[in-house]
């Protein structure tokens, strides 16, 4: 089992389309009211805590694989989204889902010539 000061890779799931990338993470036993997720620069950083479930006082573990404790994931985004437009949902299942929109840019365009 790993120690709270080893370096745990948080799994997530990272979707991507011309329209959008999604990020995913299943925060199983994980409360709301610890998810964070913030922005800086390009970087979206999401935090969240998991905490062990009071057990009656007798009960040793036995086996111990899950971890418990805060969670830290840095994903370094693209210059080509809307900043400004980012969002997240949580699931029923508890599945994090940080929505990111792209700058949409076409193909081709017209420009008009305004007369002065």
């Amino acid at each position: 089992m790993a120690k709270e000061k080893d370096i745990v890779d948080i799994p997530v799931d990272i979707y991507n389309s011309n329209d959008e990338m999604v990020i995913v993470a299943p925060l199983g036993w994980v409360d709301k009211k610890s998810i964070d997720i913030s922005l800086e620069k390009n970087v979206l950083f999401i935090s969240w805590e998991r905490k062990l479930p009071n057990f009656k006082e007798n009960l040793m573990p036995m086996q111990q694989d899950c971890y418990w404790w805060v969670f830290n994931r840095a994903i370094e985004l693209p210059q080509n989204i809307y900043f400004d437009k980012i969002h997240s949902k949580l699931t029923q299942e508890n599945i994090l889902m940080v929505i990111i929109p792209k700058i949409i840019i076409p193909e081709k365009l017209k420009l008009e010539v305004e007369y002065m």
